[in-house]
């Protein structure tokens, strides 16, 4: 275990039920696009080709109207607290009644800090009992068949911005329902920025498939822990993929020391 990286001080959750978002405000969501990021990403535009990003804008611009207008994307999602310990590279997620409900392996650095996840959350050895998160959100249902209409009437462009949409509608759900979280911990910012991928927060979340997460197996306990299934309508592929593919899972943690690392440094 790498030293110093504990948590000094534990926030209790404000309860371990497990929450079913609904279907969420896509407004919100939308102010909580970096649209930056996205013609950066998806359209490879630099911000020297103003004449091409004014004709993004505008059509994104109808686009977003057009799924306001219509519901035409689903934004949906489950999450809930745990308590958790760690115990070596792994963290032991409990239930209700305090029994082992599931336990998440890691990866730890070879070199550096010798960092693993698992030293995120107190130590099963030390007796406190520690907290975390899970999540998954989606933005997927709806989405195949209004690119596949606009596929069909020719509108190729159209089509590709739509799917690439819905990715980064649930990267924002994603930050939208990690501030909820934070929130109902005790531990948001009161002032957060827009979009909220830019705020200075305490605590870090990580999901599987990543270099210091990288068994895509957990998505299985993850789903065993959530069901998401037959309410957010998320489900798992034969290969532990999320479908739709507009969907964003992860693993919350409080601690203020938890950060971003390769697992090869």
């Amino acid at each position: 275990m790498a030293e110093g990286f504990c948590p000094d001080d534990i926030p209790v959750p404000s309860d371990l039920d497990r929450h079913f978002t609904g279907e969420a405000a896509l407004e919100e969501l939308f102010e909580n696009i970096d649209e930056n990021l996205f013609n950066l990403r998806f359209l490879k535009l630099k911000k020297a080709q103003e004449e091409k990003g004014r004709e993004a804008a505008e059509l994104l611009a109808k686009i977003k109207a057009e799924i306001l207008k219509g519901g035409l994307i689903k934004a949906r999602g489950v999450y809930r607290f745990f308590p958790v310990n760690s115990s070596g590279d792994e963290i032991i997620f409990y239930n209700g009644s305090g029994e082992k409900a599931a336990a998440f392996g890691f990866p730890r650095q070879a070199g550096g800090d010798r960092l693993c996840l698992a030293d995120f959350a107190a130590p099963a050895a030390g007796g406190k009992k520690d907290y975390a998160a899970l999540f998954a959100v989606t933005c997927g249902e709806g989405v195949l068949e209004y690119s596949r209409r606009e596929r069909e009437a020719g509108n190729y462009v159209k089509s590709y911005l739509v799917e690439a949409l819905a990715l980064t509608l649930a990267e924002a759900f994603a930050d939208v329902l990690h501030y909820r979280i934070r929130q109902e911990w005790g531990i948001a910012e009161a002032d957060p920025v827009k979009p909220l991928l830019r705020s200075k927060y305490r605590g870090k979340r990580y999901s599987f498939g990543y270099p210091v997460c990288p068994d895509l197996a957990n998505q299985a306990k993850l789903f065993d822990l959530l069901s998401p299934e037959h309410d957010a309508g998320i489900k798992l592929t034969d290969g532990f993929m999320m479908d739709p593919e507009a969907s964003v899972s992860a693993i919350v943690f409080h601690n203020p020391k938890a950060v971003y690392f390769n697992i090869n440094d």
